[in-house]
């Protein structure tokens, strides 16, 4: 029967039907059926080391790792004052030098009004003497280890690991103890390390019910197993090879494979059960009646009333949209704090002019609001957050609220709180997400997507080659829509890394100077890049080797791993134009000169074209790169991979010149 209860608890909830996808599962049925009594792993005691794990010199599932994660363990719990209380143990082998960063262990928690705190710390680093038989552990004193706030929520415990070394053993265990489940994270199997073993317990509170979500790998077996009498439910997983950092890549999230969970429904004390947010429209009514969110959206905002009447007066729309968002933008600070609600509330945002992500954007819906706008709150999940699962209303699947403007048939989604994008733009970091509208009537589940602004540059170079083969000229870039944020985020960011990301970085010896900006303030004409620039000769016996492969967004094949884990997310789709005119010594003749191309997916989805033409002693090329598709799923990589090889080997041939007879 408490098996049965424990079923229906879980599974009847979401499980209104299973949801598969190509890499990835989230299948609830299957894992009660198959894996509910597996049984669990027991592992050695802290400061135990066993033979395999002394003798171990390579991962056997993922033979490139610096590193593996022998075992990570952890057990959720509660006290008699509900505090969730988590007892955590994770043991890592050091395979290569690189691998001895892992040594430097740091454990982040919420420090901010006490929600969470961690202590009983203990760890050692064992490595071996006596041709590896003796081991030697060193444990880390208590006065080693050390606080250190991030900022005004986070903090981080930072244990230095003595005597890190290639063999090493490094252990480590603690206990985070939080206010209440609602502090309670998703589980992760895989990071970026491999990892060997794998296991999560979770006892729920009295009265209380939590559904999850497993998302794996087809191929990777889970255990799940509830253990009968105590409500608590165990997720083991093993031998999961480590997942890092691929070429515009989503959401690393997305692919790591993990349990979430979420508090579904508890008890009252006189009986029957009260769901908790099992709909969409549950998630409106309970964010819309949230002191940090619904309720900070009719506040009365102090503004000027003759500059709100000013905007009021405004005939077009999109002009009190961009008046508003403008305003906010340039003079409510943004703190670095984020979430989807206020932190301060909207109103203290306004008086101190700074706030949080969500205080910021709550305050940009009323101002719109205000103006007679339609606007709505927006949630939604960046790319770098994860993917939203339209079935499965979890609050936790959103990391920020923006503004969502409707002005006749055209949609605007405004975030006054982000790296600035001008109002008829959508922020980069939710293109291609989905988010949901907050509003009993209008709300739901949209897709953002962008098919008509793109990553756009157009090169055009003037340059002439002397007699030595050496080439001085001259080059004018125009970055347009989402290349022109990229670019002029990059510059303001990093001037000097700037120039080697998108100029020196073609050729070996490339120099530039005198580069000037322009149309960096103003966001509805392409941002200018013109500079001079000199690339030294390249001699092969009596010939001259020629590079035109000059600043096209494409120096070399991005896509060199031989397995993809992840989509290709460009964000947006790409359009790069390279026009050259070079002028070539009397004394030096084209002995061979690359032959005009096209080259294209068999979906059309990547397009190369290469135009060359000698006349006259000049010569002129034209290279033109597209896309039609700004996703690619990674079952589509090889095709990719390979194509982007060809195209990377097109445009990098060269023309060869030799002295005329």
């Amino acid at each position: 029967m408490a098996l049965l209860v424990l079923y229906l608890i879980f599974v009847t909830i979401y499980c209104l039907k299973l949801l598969y996808m190509k890499r990835f599962v989230c299948s609830w049925l299957l894992l009660a059926i198959v894996n509910l009594c597996a049984a669990q792993t027991t592992l050695p005691e802290f400061g135990v080391i066993t033979p395999e794990e002394r003798s171990l010199t390579e991962c056997p599932f993922d033979k490139e790792a610096d590193a593996v994660v022998i075992f990570d363990e952890a057990s959720a719990d509660h006290n008699d004052q509900y505090n969730l209380i988590v007892t955590r143990r994770i043991r890592i082998k050091i395979l290569k030098q690189k691998g001895t960063k892992y040594g430097d262990i740091a454990i982040h928690y919420r420090h901010k009004d006490d929600i969470q705190y961690i202590n009983d710390i203990e760890a050692y680093t064992c490595n071996y003497t006596n041709n590896g038989t003796i081991p030697d552990i060193k444990k880390v004193p208590t006065s080693a280890i050390y606080r250190q706030k991030i900022n005004e929520q986070w903090s981080v415990v930072k244990i230095p690991m003595p005597d890190v070394q290639p063999g090493s053993i490094i252990e480590y265990k603690y206990v985070s103890t939080a206010k209440n489940y609602n502090y309670l994270d998703d589980w992760y199997f895989q990071r970026e390390l491999p990892v060997m073993h794998s296991h999560f317990s979770l006892a729920v509170m009295p009265n209380y019910e939590f559904a999850y979500r497993v998302f794996k790998s087809e191929q990777l077996p889970i255990v799940v197993k509830q253990e009968k009498g105590s409500g608590r439910i165990y997720f083991e997983m093993n031998n999961i090879a480590g997942l890092r950092d691929e070429p515009f890549m989503d959401a690393e999230k997305d692919y790591l494979q993990h349990v979430e969970f979420q508090l579904s429904g508890y008890q009252g004390v006189f009986g029957g059960t009260t769901k908790y947010m099992t709909t969409w429209a549950e998630v409106t009514r309970e964010v819309m009646g949230h002191s940090s969110f619904g309720l900070q959206l009719n506040k009365n905002i102090p503004v000027d009333d003759a500059w709100m009447n000013k905007v009021k007066a405004m005939p077009v729309p999109f002009e009190k949209m961009a008046a508003i968002y403008n305003f906010v933008y340039k003079n409510i600070n943004w703190n670095g704090f984020g979430g989807i609600g206020a932190v301060d509330g909207v109103k203290e945002a306004w008086e101190k002019k700074k706030g949080s992500s969500g205080d910021i954007n709550l305050l940009l819906i009323n101002l719109l609001k205000e103006a007679g706008l339609e606007v709505y709150p927006l949630l939604v999940s960046e790319r770098g957050h994860g993917k939203v699962n339209p079935e499965y209303p979890f609050i936790d699947q959103f990391n920020k609220v923006m503004a969502y403007v409707l002005i006749g048939d055209n949609k605007y989604v405004l975030d006054a709180a982000g790296p600035y994008t001008p109002p008829f733009m959508i922020p980069f970091p939710v293109i291609n997400t989905k988010a949901f509208v907050v509003n009993r009537k209008k709300g739901g589940i949209i897709t953002l997507t962008e098919t008509e602004k793109k990553d756009q540059n157009t090169v055009s170079i003037h340059a002439r080659i002397d007699e030595s083969g050496a080439m001085t000229g001259q080059a004018l870039i125009l970055s347009n829509e989402y290349a022109r944020l990229t670019r002029v985020r990059a510059w303001e960011r990093d001037r000097d890394n700037f120039r080697e990301k998108y100029y020196t970085v073609y050729q070996a010896g490339l120099k530039m100077d005198s580069l000037v900006m322009h149309n960096l303030d103003n966001d509805s004409m392409p941002l200018e890049q013109q500079f001079g620039f000199s690339i030294p000769p390249t001699v092969s016996g009596d010939y001259k080797l020629i590079n035109l492969n000059l600043f096209s967004g494409i120096a070399k094949n991005p896509f060199i791993s031989d397995i993809r884990f992840t989509n290709i997310d460009y964000g947006c789709l790409q359009s790069h134009t390279v026009v050259e005119a070079i002028e070539l010594p009397e004394s030096l003749k084209v002995e061979s000169l690359p032959r005009n191309i096209r080259m294209i997916m068999p979906d059309t989805s990547i397009t190369l074209t290469r135009i060359l033409n000698v006349k006259d002693n000049l010569l002129q090329v034209k290279y033109t790169i597209a896309t039609t598709r700004s996703v690619f799923t990674a079952d589509e990589y090889d095709y990719v991979k390979d194509f982007y090889k060809k195209m990377a080997g097109i445009m990098n041939e060269q023309v060869v010149l030799k002295k005329k007879e």
